[in-house]
């Protein structure tokens, strides 16, 4: 449930950029599409992360959770960087680094569903805690693990001339 005008907007914003995210890491790199997609992707992210910098409902404190969104926060803006100056090896660079963003809003994402689901209210704070953050750590995981496969497959497609692609 949505408590206050910044939860809602931080709950559009998160969700624009799942979707955005979505689309930009299936649209064919480097036309166009994939750009204005993932400078959407980008604005958004920017829009999740600092309005989730500035809800404090749950914990009333700085925690975990705003930790994770300046972490998050930082792999846009690296990502987007290394696409913008273009220095050498800046495509696996950019690749990575918003890849890992998305990780994080997928991960995200996944634990708000699930500390979310009326079958798990009867959990303490603490179980609840530990339970977004073993979803997770679950997300993260499977990401890490088929990064090289997915990121190879990338990086070799744009590696083929534009008449082979």
């Amino acid at each position: 449930m949505i408590h206050s005008v910044m939860g809602g907007m931080h709950a559009v914003a998160a969700l624009a950029a799942i979707l955005l995210g979505l689309a930009v890491t299936f649209s064919p790199k480097g036309r166009a599409l994939h750009r204005l997609l993932g400078l959407a992707y980008a604005f958004s992210m920017l829009v999740t992360c600092t309005s989730a910098l500035l809800l404090y409902g749950m914990t009333g404190h700085f925690g975990l959770f705003h930790f994770f969104a300046v972490l998050c926060l930082i792999n846009v803006v690296v990502g987007v960087t290394q696409a913008i100056l273009r220095r050498p090896d800046w495509l696996c660079r950019h690749l990575i680094w918003m890849a890992w963003s998305y990780l994080g809003l997928l991960a995200a994402a996944a634990t708000e569903i699930a500390i979310r689901l009326p079958i798990l209210k009867h959990l303490a704070d603490d179980e609840t805690f530990l339970l977004g953050g073993a979803i997770s750590v679950v997300v993260m995981v499977i990401g890490w693990a088929t990064m090289p496969h997915w990121t190879r497959k990338v990086l070799a497609d744009a590696a083929m001339p534009a008449s082979r692609s």
